[in-house]
């Protein structure tokens, strides 16, 4: 009994994860809409989740394999929205022009070698890996990017732990870093030279990653009402 319910709770922690930082953002919403890209987070969360509820219902139907193709597309097109997501908000974050640059031209190029990849390379019945691979090392990229400009001199007015998207771009940092090493080895790990053992790794890896991003989130948002209730203090 109690291995059911632990194995239940590692097949749904990243969902579980996913609607508790949705819910946080929720109740926490005026905070939100005062920070600068953060209320957009919301509809984002409310879409991820979603997903994640449909994906799921599709592969407890008596015969998921009709759907694999119906999945592998839903997450295709969600993973790849997800990181034009990511991009919008560090452009909103981002002061340098030269790296708003960057990413502004990035964007549609993603789009474009994402189409090509599902389109010639891999196919719609798959997951698009490479792509995928290329955008969370961009998520990497961008991360370091706002940590760069965040520990210049000028833009060092309060501490990096009490800035909310410190605490997202961290969360983005990690996860996407991890994300980069897991599914490049995720041929290996799904081989049969490991079998279920791999799977399970595999499994294990991303659920931690998952903590580590929907964590990272939850602070935010928490800090967000912080930061309200020190300017209003200041201002009293």
């Amino acid at each position: 009994m109690l291995l059911s319910i632990l194995e239940h709770f590692r097949q749904y922690l990243h969902l579980y994860l996913e609607i508790l930082s949705l819910l946080i953002g929720l109740f926490f919403l005026k905070d939100l809409k005062r920070n600068k890209g953060f209320i957009y987070f919301i509809p984002f969360l409310i879409t991820t989740v979603a997903v994640e509820c449909i994906a799921k219902l599709l592969t407890d139907v008596e015969n998921p394999n009709q759907y694999r193709s119906v999945r592998y597309m839903i997450f295709n097109v969600f993973t790849t929205c997800e990181f034009i997501f990511y991009s919008l908000i560090f452009l909103i974050y981002l002061s340098n022009k030269t790296l708003r640059k960057i990413i502004i031209i990035l964007i549609p190029v993603y789009v474009i070698l994402v189409a090509i990849n599902i389109g010639y390379i891999q196919g719609t019945d798959k997951f698009h890996r490479y792509t995928f691979l290329l955008g969370c090392f961009l998520m990497v990229v961008y991360s370091c990017f706002f940590l760069y400009e965040s520990i210049l001199p000028d833009s060092i007015n309060i501490k990096l732990s009490e800035q909310p998207f410190f605490w997202v771009t961290i969360g983005l940092l990690i996860f996407y870093l991890g994300s980069v090493i897991i599914n490049a080895l995720f041929e290996y790990l799904t081989s049969a030279a490991l079998g279920k053992q791999g799977t399970q790794i595999y499994s294990y890896i991303n659920n931690s990653l998952n903590v580590v991003l929907y964590g990272s989130f939850i602070i935010a948002f928490i800090l967000c009402r912080k930061n309200r209730k020190t300017s209003s203090s200041q201002l009293s």
